[in-house]
């Protein structure tokens, strides 16, 4: 049973509110891997993930027992990127955001580092807004508006909502642009919850916006299992090895994690 959290007297600042946000979520750490099954508008996709670059290995689910045909691509993590680009980062390069590549993880990454390393002498990426206290799932939230003050394609958050009582970050929106949606922009709400010891982005609701089409686009991801390995093979997260293991028919490396159908 969900304990719903205490009455809120006091409102802090807005720009406390979401550094201790951040704090919170980098406390949970990042797991080296991890392997779930995702529903996504209906069909379920059992994903692996690698922390160390952000690859995924995703493959339609259920399958058989030899490896499938599988989509390997480095992946757009959302919110949760701030753990993992912080777990993999050197300790002397977590003061500034990384440069960015041609194939990084546009905005967010660096959007939501900027948010935690803001200082006194330097000025906010964001205009912070609290527009007051709202409930999510018995859970009493600080919802938080934020406006860019530059370059909106990079600082992508537009709102979070924070536990009053824990910090931990319930709900986040924001905005992408076509670097990470290639038909167009988007507006995507991200949910999260505690998976183990994990605090995760377990349920997408997107909203996509292209010329081509007469009315926004809808998908809906959510996460219905999930487990942390704690080592899977380089070959899984390289396209050329992988398609070599499935021409020499190898069996699917995986299919012990969810032997199963559907959850």
């Amino acid at each position: 049973m969900i304990s719903p959290s205490p009455p809120v007297t006091v409102m802090p600042p807005a720009r406390a509110i979401v550094e201790r946000a951040f704090d919170k979520l980098r406390s949970y750490g990042t797991p080296p891997y991890v392997v779930y099954l995702a529903d996504a508008d209906g069909n379920l996709r059992r994903i692996a993930f690698r922390a160390s670059d952000e690859m995924m290995n995703d493959v339609s689910y259920p399958i058989g027992d030899r490896l499938p045909l599988a989509n390997i691509y480095r992946a757009f993590v959302g919110p949760l990127s701030l753990a993992v680009h912080e777990a993999v980062m050197p300790p002397n390069a977590q003061s500034s955001p990384s440069p960015r590549s041609s194939n990084a993880p546009s905005g967010l990454e660096s959007d939501l580092k900027t948010i935690v390393t803001v200082t006194a002498n330097a000025p906010p990426a964001y205009r912070l807004d609290v527009r007051g206290i709202e409930t999510i799932g018995g859970h009493q939230v600080y919802h938080i508006d934020l406006a860019p003050r530059l370059d909106p394609e990079r600082f992508a958050l537009r709102a979070l909502w924070i536990d009053t009582s824990t910090y931990n970050i319930r709900r986040a929106s924001y905005v992408t642009h076509p670097d990470i949606v290639p038909i167009g922009e988007a507006d995507l709400t991200v949910e999260f919850s505690q998976v183990g010891p994990y605090w995760i982005a377990a349920r997408w609701i997107v909203l996509y916006h292209s010329p081509d089409l007469p009315h926004p686009g809808y998908r809906e991801l959510e996460v219905k299992q999930m487990t942390f390995p704690t080592k899977l093979p380089d070959w899984l997260f390289d396209e050329r090895a992988y398609e070599q293991h499935r021409r020499d028919h190898d069996v699917d490396y995986l299919h012990h994690i969810f032997p199963g159908g559907a959850p």
